[in-house]
């Protein structure tokens, strides 16, 4: 936390102005948050820290969206159902999707095969994104619509991974030119986007696994407790 404080001080006595930083989603990095006066607690978040060389200004704090993905999979995979005000998303969907994309169903939409060993293998980041998509939600919104007995109650899954894509997509937004949440944060967009996040908030402080803890206050809570933060940032 010292160091960034004066790299971002020494940047200052050059002209460079910085406005927000951001981390991996690691312990050291929520500890140097922590030491910069960020708060990420749910109950009492605070996201901007003092800028070291100006009074008046203070800078925003993200931590990076791909490691939160890789955070919210694997407590997805450890819980294995997740209760929220929505209904209940269970990993399992997840499982017999990959199962029938090894029967090589073609009339759906085809998730990638490096999920193919989903129920034992923790992915890589790239494929938490690949997961976590609208192209899995629509599978799965497919073979509910076939009535197949695996898929009856994914209701709540698919909700649960269009919520956390969507949240991806807004973090992750890297072009001026981009097109719905993956655009910038514009007048235009902040009505689209802010909704989202309020949604996340609401759904987020009522996760709880099956035995109805509150994920938010257990050990897995940082990917969504990251979301969050970033949200408020």
């Amino acid at each position: 936390a010292q160091l960034l404080r004066l790299t971002i001080g020494k940047l200052s006595d050059i002209g460079i102005t910085v406005l927000a930083v951001t981390s991996d989603a690691t312990a050291h990095s929520v500890q140097m948050a922590k030491a910069l006066g960020i708060h990420i607690d749910g109950d009492d978040m605070k996201c901007t820290f003092q800028h070291p060389s100006s009074s008046s200004q203070q800078i925003a704090y993200f931590f990076d969206s791909c490691h939160l993905l890789r955070l919210i999979r694997n407590a997805f995979q450890n819980f294995q159902s997740i209760q929220f005000i929505n209904g209940i998303a269970h990993w399992q969907h997840l499982v017999e999707l990959v199962a029938l994309e090894e029967q090589e169903l073609s009339n759906m939409e085809r998730i990638p095969s490096t999920l193919a060993n989903l129920k034992n293998h923790v992915l890589k980041v790239n494929c938490a994104a690949q997961l976590f998509s609208e192209s899995v939600a629509s599978a799965l919104e497919y073979l509910l619509s076939l009535d197949l007995p695996p898929f009856q109650n994914c209701i709540g899954t698919i909700h649960f991974l269009r919520l956390i894509n969507n949240l991806f997509d807004i973090f992750n937004s890297r072009n001026c030119y981009g097109k719905g949440l993956k655009g910038p944060l514009l007048p235009e967009t902040y009505g689209k986007i802010n909704h989202v996040l309020i949604e996340a908030k609401t759904i987020f402080v009522t996760l709880s696994d099956t035995s109805n803890n509150q994920i938010i206050k257990g050990k897995q809570k940082l990917g969504f407790l990251g979301f969050l933060l970033n949200a408020e940032s």
